[in-house]
C-alpha cells in the first residue's frame, strides 16, 4: 500500500478553488443569463454575436489549457494561476467598460485564460492535496463552486438587471477578488509539484499524446462539458420564451444549479467504492439526456422543477467524474498530470466553445426551427455521447489507488 502524506493547508486549497470557481463562474456565466438585455435594441446584439460573446472564453480555454497544464508541470500551479488570472482581471475590466461589440469580445476572450489554467490543472491540485478516494469528492466541492455557487447566482441575477454593463462590473469584480485570493491563499504543494528531471518538454508531451486514454477521456469531457454550457444558455431563455416570466425562469435555472452542486459532493462519496463507475456514468449521461429531451415536451410547473433537480443530479455525478480521470487513466506519469489535464481542458472548452453555438443552434435551426424544445433535444444527445466515450475506458479505470494517509 503506498503511502501518502497530507497536508491541513489541503483544507485552505479546497476552500480557494471553491471560491475561486465561484467567482469566474459569475464573470463567465452572467453573459448568458444577460441574453435578454444583450440581444435588446438597445445594445443590439444578434444571436450569433451573443452566441460567439458567451462561449469565446471557451475557445481561450481550447486554445491555452494544453498550454496551461504544461507550463504548471515546469513552474507551479500557483505560478500558473496568479498570471492567468491578472491577465483575465485586465481582460474583465476592459469589458465593463463599454459596450462595444469588438471590446467586449476581446475582453471576454483574455477572460477566458483564467478558466483555461484553473480547469487544466484541477485534477493536478486535487490529485495532490487529496489523494487517494478524497479526490473525486474534493473535484465535487469544487464543482460545487462552479454550479450551486457562481452558475446559480449568475442565472439568478442576469435575467433581472437592468443594464448589462452592470453585469460586467460585477465580473470584472468577481474576477479581481479571484486574484487577489489565489495571491493570499495559493500555496505550492510542499512535496513539489513540478518535473524533476530535464526532460524536454516535447519529449513528455509527445508521452502523453500517444496515450489512446488521455483523448477518450478528452472526448468524454468534449461532449459534457459541451453538454452542460448548451444547458445554461438554452434552459432559462428557452423558459423566458415559454413562460415570458424571467424571475421564475431564473429561479429555475438556480435550482438546477443548485442540484448539479450536491450532486458532485455528494455522488463521488457514494459511489467511491463502486466497481463499474463507467457503467453508472454512461447510465446517469443516458438519463440526463432523456431529461434534457422532455423537459419542454411538459406543462411548465411543479414536473419542471423535479426534472431540473434529477437533471443537475445526473450532472453532478458527470462533472466531478469526468474531471478526475486524468488522475486514474492508465500510463500517465504522477509528474504529467498537468499536461494531461491540459490536453483535457483544452478538449472540454472546445466542447463548450463549438458545440452549443456551432452544432447544436444550427441543427436545431434546420431540423426544429430553433425552437426551445430543439435546442434542449440537441443537448441531450451531447452528454449520451459522451457517456458512450466513456464505455470505452478499460476495466477497473475508476478503481481508487489504495493510500495510506498520513497526516502532516
Amino acid at each position: 500500500m503506498e503511502e501518502v502524506k497530507v497536508y491541513s493547508y489541503r483544507w485552505a486549497i479546497l476552500v480557494l478553488a471553491f471560491l475561486v470557481h465561484c467567482g469566474l463562474q459569475v464573470a463567465l456565466i452572467i453573459t448568458m443569463g444577460m441574453g435578454g438585455l444583450l440581444m435588446s435594441p438597445a445594445v443590439g446584439l444578434s444571436v450569433v454575436e451573443f452566441s460567439m460573446l458567451a462561449t469565446i472564453p471557451y475557445i481561450t480555454g481550447f486554445l491555452f489549457g494544453l498550454v496551461g497544464g504544461a507550463w504548471a508541470d515546469r513552474k507551479s500551479i500557483r505560478h500558473v494561476m496568479i498570471i492567468a488570472l491578472a491577465i483575465a482581471s485586465v481582460g474583465a475590466i476592459v469589458r465593463a467598460m463599454t459596450m462595444n461589440y469588438a471590446v467586449m469580445l476581446g475582453g471576454s476572450f483574455l477572460l477566458g485564460l483564467s478558466l483555461a489554467a484553473l480547469n487544466a490543472n484541477s485534477a493536478k491540485l486535487f490529485r495532490l492535496w487529496f489523494p487517494g478516494k478524497w479526490t473525486s469528492i474534493a473535484m465535487g466541492v469544487y464543482i460545487l463552486g462552479a454550479t450551486a455557487g457562481g452558475g446559480a447566482i449568475a442565472m439568478k441575477v442576469g435575467p433581472i438587471l437592468d443594464n448589462p454593463q452592470t453585469g460586467f462590473i460585477i465580473g470584472a469584480a468577481c474576477t479581481v477578488a479571484c486574484l487577489v485570493l489565489w495571491i493570499i491563499l495559493g500555496r505550492t504543494h510542499p512535496d513539489g509539484e513540478t518535473l524533476d528531471s530535464a526532460e524536454p518538454m516535447t519529449a513528455y508531451l509527445g508521452e502523453v499524446l500517444k496515450n489512446k486514454y488521455v483523448w477518450i477521456i478528452s472526448f468524454v469531457m468534449f461532449f459534457a462539458f459541451g453538454a452542460s454550457i448548451a444547458e445554461n444558455s438554452y434552459l432559462v431563455s428557452g423558459l423566458v420564451a415559454i413562460t415570458g416570466d424571467p424571475e421564475l425562469s431564473g429561479n429555475i435555472g438556480a435550482v438546477n444549479m443548485v442540484a448539479v452542486g450536491i450532486g458532485g459532493v455528494a455522488m463521488p462519496s457514494l459511489l467511491a467504492k463502486a466497481k463499474n463507475l463507467k457503467v453508472i456514468f454512461f447510465i446517469a449521461a443516458v438519463l440526463m439526456g432523456l431529461s434534457n429531451i422532455v423537459i419542454f415536451m411538459l406543462p411548465i410547473g411543479a414536473i419542471t422543477f423535479i426534472i431540473v433537480i434529477l437533471q443537475g443530479v445526473f450532472m453532478g455525478l458527470i462533472l466531478p467524474i469526468g474531471k478526475t480521470l486524468p488522475a486514474v487513466i492508465p500510463g500517465v506519469k504522477p509528474e504529467h498530470l498537468g499536461a494531461v489535464g491540459g490536453v483535457q481542458s483544452s478538449f472540454q472548452n472546445l466542447g463548450a466553445g463549438l458545440l452549443p453555438a456551432y452544432v447544436v443552434a444550427p441543427l436545431a435551426g434546420m431540423l426544429g426551427g430553433g425552437s426551445p424544445t430543439a435546442l434542449m433535444i440537441g443537448t441531450g444527445f451531447l452528454v449520451i455521447f459522451g457517456g458512450l466515450f466513456m464505455l470505452a475506458l478499460p476495466k477497473g479505470t475508476n478503481a481508487v489507488s489504495a493510500v495510506q494517509v498520513d497526516e502532516a
